[in-house]
């Protein structure tokens, strides 16, 4: 016999049911915020690029100050780099170091090989025609020659393929080199720098080029050192370093003492006032010495080998306003020969996350070096085609021919030289990516505005 038909709780259904099971989908959907941030926080920043646009919220979330500090606890040394040569034109751009991969971004492939091709100008037939020149948290300096007199300059971050033009300075000038603004750990903002020719004494003349205006003003910047830009900078937190050797002129200001192994001189362009900071480098007076400058963990580094002894230097204020400058040094001086490592080396740079690794050239084996300041473990690496674990999860590889080839460049050199390599990395920010392409939008957007205003009036 059938069991006679019921109505269901569709067709007849209890009030006091149905609030219920309201209620718990509204729980079910309710996710607390500690529990998001420690979700979203776990995964790979790709990942979370996707998940920032399925509502305000999840946005908000991770943009916060609070799941910045808690994604880098959970991410301290895992990040995507390279050090990069700084080309000069008909050379590719090659890098000397790189490491992708791990859980931070995720990337399948080296930050350099993301520039080529080149997205604006895909067609052209060879890679001779750019020119990298800077790079800030992310953003990438790209000069790119269609013929000899007929050069443009891009902003963009190739990971996204999001690119600005920007246009030619007033006056010709020299490439320099490129800052951000940071706010909370957003790239909020982006500068151009380029040193015009003729320098005045004492007085450093730029053109600077804002993607906040979207329009280049120029600057007379004021130091005790003589500028002349020809050497490139080192940049952090919107300031450009730069090494500067002496002229030895005798009519040089009361207040600037001479120094044989030049000066450090720093300016901060999203400042107001037009002083430079000018500092010596900590140097001792022997031509032999092997030096570099470079930068770790968000500090201007200072690295010198003398007689097999390693010494790291890091710049520093004395105030907080860090109008006076100086160094100070990191560790304990190092004697190579004492722990087994007894070779010709150069200092070449320090890793940009981590401020115990740092990469020599060994002339004596015409290799890169990985040095463990902390340990003091010392590692040969040869050439390496295919890519190698990291022990952060990754991958890297190093580029022994190109590192000879430049490094063969200071067989002559002395004292008077410093190695200076670009370190072009991706922040440890989830947030980066999305506000500096927003930022490169509103540039874009003003600087169309400004056209399309001046060419109505006319």
């Amino acid at each position: 016999m059938k069991r006679p038909l019921t109505e269901s709780a569709e067709d007849n259904p209890n009030p006091s049911t149905k609030l219920s099971k309201i209620s718990m989908e509204k729980r079910r959907k309710r996710l607390p915020e500690v529990i998001l941030v420690e979700i979203l926080a776990r995964l790979p920043m790709k990942a979370i690029a996707r998940f920032k646009s399925v509502s305000k919220k999840w946005n908000s979330e991770t943009e916060s100050p609070y799941f910045i500090r808690r994604y880098f606890s959970l991410h301290p040394n895992s990040s995507t780099w390279s050090l990069m040569f700084l080309t000069k034109l008909y050379h590719p751009i090659t890098e000397a170091i790189g490491f992708h991969g791990g859980d931070t971004w995720d990337l399948p492939k080296s930050l350099a090989s993301y520039v080529l091709p080149f997205q604006p100008y895909p067609n052209l037939p060879t890679v001779n025609n750019y020119y990298y020149v800077a790079s800030s948290n992310g953003l990438i300096w790209i000069e790119v020659y269609l013929t000899h007199h007929n050069r443009r300059s891009f902003v963009g971050n190739p990971v996204s393929k999001q690119w600005v033009e920007i246009p030619p300075p007033p006056n010709k000038c020299a490439a320099t080199g490129l800052v951000t603004r940071v706010e909370n750990g957003l790239v909020t903002s982006f500068k151009v720098v380029r040193t015009c020719s003729n320098q005045t004494r004492n007085v450093w003349r730029v053109y600077v080029y804002s993607s906040e205006t979207g329009l280049w003003s120029f600057k007379r910047l004021l130091s005790f050192c003589p500028v002349d830009g020809a050497n490139p900078p080192v940049n952090i937190d919107g300031k450009l370093y730069l090494w500067e050797k002496d002229s030895h002129e005798e009519d040089l200001m009361e207040n600037f003492i001479p120094k044989e192994f030049g000066f450090l001189v720093g300016f901060d362009f999203y400042r107001d006032d037009n002083k430079c900071q000018v500092v010596p480098l900590p140097i001792p007076d022997n031509k032999y010495v092997r030096r570099c400058l470079t930068t770790s963990r968000g500090d201007v580094m200072y690295v010198e080998i003398l007689y097999r002894r390693l010494k790291v230097w890091r710049l520093s204020s004395n105030n907080p306003e860090g109008s006076e400058l100086l160094w100070e040094l990191s560790r304990e001086e190092i004697n190579l020969a004492s722990i087994g490592f007894d070779v010709f080396c150069f200092p070449l740079a320090m890793n940009p996350f981590d401020g115990d690794i740092i990469y020599l050239w060994s002339r004596e084996h015409d290799c890169v070096v990985t040095g463990n300041l902390q340990t003091l473990e010392f590692v040969l690496h040869q050439e390496s085609e295919n890519w190698s674990s990291s022990s952060n999860g990754g991958c890297y590889r190093f580029n022994k021919l190109d590192c000879k080839r430049y490094m063969d460049g200071f067989r002559n050199e002395t004292s008077t030289s410093v190695v200076i390599l670009s370190q072009y990395a991706l922040p440890s920010s989830t947030c980066m990516i999305t506000c500096v392409v927003q930022s490169l939008f509103n540039c874009f957007l003003i600087t169309l505005f400004c056209f399309t205003y001046i060419f109505a009036v006319l």
